[in-house]
């Protein structure tokens, strides 16, 4: 999973390769459906917001509940970061932009800050948004 992920020459790729059996789930049961009314992006945005927003409830909130001992306010941190990522993905795809010519230690770091860089984002605008 990480060498085929990493390793692989643009964004989307990357995201075929990270986790095949959420990305066949989401493919199938939101990903083509909303194929056969909407475009392609929107697709693809809805997508990866759902995917958040489903890692937001897995992780996010079960810490905010044993924290708070009451239901937090579901900042989606998650949903952020992979609504940013889909964006990446359609501006690359759009520009063409390929890490194919670049070398395999090139290619993970240029895969790790596509990863970190909304990431730390959405935990930026978390941090300062939180009452």
């Amino acid at each position: 999973m990480f060498s085929r992920a990493f390793g692989s020459p643009d964004f989307a790729r990357f995201w075929r390769h990270w986790n095949p059996f959420v990305g066949y789930f989401l493919a199938y049961f939101c990903f083509a459906p909303l194929r056969r009314i909407a475009p392609r992006s929107l697709c693809l945005i809805v997508t990866f917001a759902l995917n958040g927003f489903l890692h937001d409830l897995v992780y996010v909130w079960p810490w905010g509940i044993a924290r708070t001992e009451c239901l937090p306010f579901p900042f989606p941190v998650f949903t952020l970061t992979l609504v940013m990522i889909a964006v990446t993905i359609l501006v690359a795809e759009h520009y063409r932009l390929t890490l194919a010519t670049l070398s395999l230690p090139m290619r993970v770091a240029c895969h790790l800050l596509a990863l970190a860089g909304p990431f730390a984002f959405s935990i930026g605008v978390f941090l300062v948004t939180r009452i």
